[in-house]
């Protein structure tokens, strides 16, 4: 007679069962959780002209969204639509934390051709009351308005408050154009000052050159080739000095 083999049936083991129910929950709980965090904190930095106001309108966080449902290439889409921003850096943190860097646009100058501001990323944009600027007084050939664009946007911003007016003054002589990137500026202490595109970093040498002429005004000219040189001329005078970047002057007129 043959034996019968019973078959044990395995009782489920609950306790086990809960505690993985559990620990899924759990881990669910934490990825939601996670995932669906608002911003707690919004830091801007390297802004001067803009308000974090204008950023977090024009980047929708005013209700402080979900961190990590924010996509940083929308996020700098959206910001970068602003006229004055160039550039924007975004990071995010597991605890909430946005930080936004933004390199501005500097205000150069108001062009008065067309009426508008002209930025250092070379836009055109309405003259939202922009303090401190020269004007720019006559049209310029596009090209060379570039330029100059491109190397005013070097020179220090406090050089640029103390220019009056910009004129295009190209050097010409018997019809004979000898320089045609020179400009003429204007400054607000009544001097003059010729320099031309390639040699724009020069005016970042202005009130040191004005140092060591004195209570003399006028015209200095920064458009000379030679580096180690800066001609001036007073006004009301024929009298042409030298002056090398040392500081020393010459009278080329006592030879």
């Amino acid at each position: 007679m043959e034996k019968v083999k019973r078959v044990k049936k395995r009782k489920l083991n609950w306790k086990r069962i809960l505690i993985l129910l559990l620990i899924l929950y759990l881990i669910a709980m934490l990825l939601y959780t996670f995932f669906t965090m608002p911003i707690k904190n919004i830091y801007i930095k390297g802004t001067n002209l803009l308000t974090d106001n204008d950023i977090i309108e024009v980047a929708n966080l005013k209700d402080y969204p979900a961190i990590f449902k924010i996509s940083k290439s929308k996020l700098k889409k959206e910001i970068s639509s602003l006229e004055l921003v160039e550039d924007v850096d975004i990071k995010k943190t597991i605890t909430g934390k946005l930080t936004i860097t933004i390199t501005e646009a500097r205000p150069l100058f108001f062009n008065r051709t067309t009426n508008k501001v002209v930025l250092s990323n070379n836009k055109e944009v309405e003259n939202n009351n922009y303090l401190g600027i020269p004007t720019l007084i006559n049209r310029v050939p596009t090209d060379i308005l570039s330029d100059f664009i491109t190397a005013l946007s070097e020179i220090d911003h406090d050089i640029i408050k103390m220019i009056n007016e910009i004129e295009y003054d190209p050097n010409i002589s018997n019809d004979i154009t000898i320089d045609e990137y020179r400009f003429l500026l204007r400054m607000n202490d009544s001097n003059h000052v010729y320099v031309n595109i390639i040699n724009m970093e020069r005016l970042n040498d202005y009130e040191s050159v004005f140092a060591t002429i004195g209570d003399l005004r006028g015209t200095v000219y920064l458009d000379s080739y030679n580096a180690d040189n800066i001609i001036f001329e007073a006004f009301g005078s024929d009298t042409e000095e030298e002056t090398n970047t040392g500081g020393e002057i010459k009278d080329e007129t006592e030879n």
